[in-house]
């Protein structure tokens, strides 16, 4: 187990190379990583890790993923869950959105689609909780990020286009950034949301109330980088 970041992700998987694959990336990228090698090893694991989100393989000797998937609905509602498939089992991927994922991975693994849809995966969970719009996380950087992305995924699709898409890029950029401790780097892509924010003001593209949560997310994460 990692320590805390981004968020905390529990990878489930009977492939230890899988595994492992995953962990680093995750973990370089700043998140808190949990490896189960089963599904009932997973359920046991979800007592004391804890996620925010699970990467779940769908093909795993024992109960699959599909029945793992049912379990972790009934004992934990809140966790989003992604299924982790091979290309040959596309259409069983789909069938678990109806039984409570919220999305599906095929391999070989487009990382930038995987990392995109834990993000919003994390925001999913977080607005699951009772009284809590993001997952939890006192880290100003994380933070801004899960708001980010949560109030984007609700833009309508021309300025999802427009300003949405790169604003998710660059708040999850200074979340990363951070999170490495690399202090410049994160202000640097602060200043580029800043940018980005001003301009889909401008364009229209996010106004009022949704408009302000960011800003004050923006706020609050440059206070916490020294100004």
């Amino acid at each position: 187990m990692s320590g805390s970041g981004l968020g905390r992700i529990l990878i489930v998987d009977d492939e230890q190379t899988v595994r492992d694959v995953l962990a680093e990336y995750f973990t370089e990228q700043g998140y808190a990583v949990g490896t189960a090698e089963s599904g009932l090893d997973a359920l046991k694991v979800l007592e004391t890790f804890r996620p925010d989100l699970v990467l779940l393989d769908i093909r795993m000797p024992g109960i699959d993923g599909v029945e793992t998937l049912r379990r972790l609905r009934e004992v934990a509602p809140a966790v989003s869950v992604i299924m982790v498939t091979a290309n040959e089992d596309v259409a069983l991927a789909r069938d678990t959105l109806k039984i409570g994922a919220l999305d599906y991975v095929s391999k070989p693994f487009d990382f930038a689609y995987l990392e995109q849809s834990v993000m919003a995966g994390l925001v999913n969970a977080g607005a699951r909780r009772p009284g809590q719009a993001t997952p939890a996380t006192h880290e100003p950087l994380p933070a801004l990020a899960q708001v980010t992305f949560r109030i984007v995924r609700g833009m309508a699709e021309a300025a999802l286009r427009s300003t949405g898409v790169r604003l998710e890029d660059a708040t999850l950029r200074a979340a990363r950034e951070a999170a490495a401790g690399h202090t410049e780097a994160a202000r640097a892509a602060l200043a580029e949301v800043e940018l980005l924010l001003t301009v889909a003001a401008g364009l229209g593209d996010l106004t009022g109330a949704d408009l302000s949560q960011v800003q004050e997310a923006v706020t609050t994460a440059r206070e916490a980088l020294g100004g």
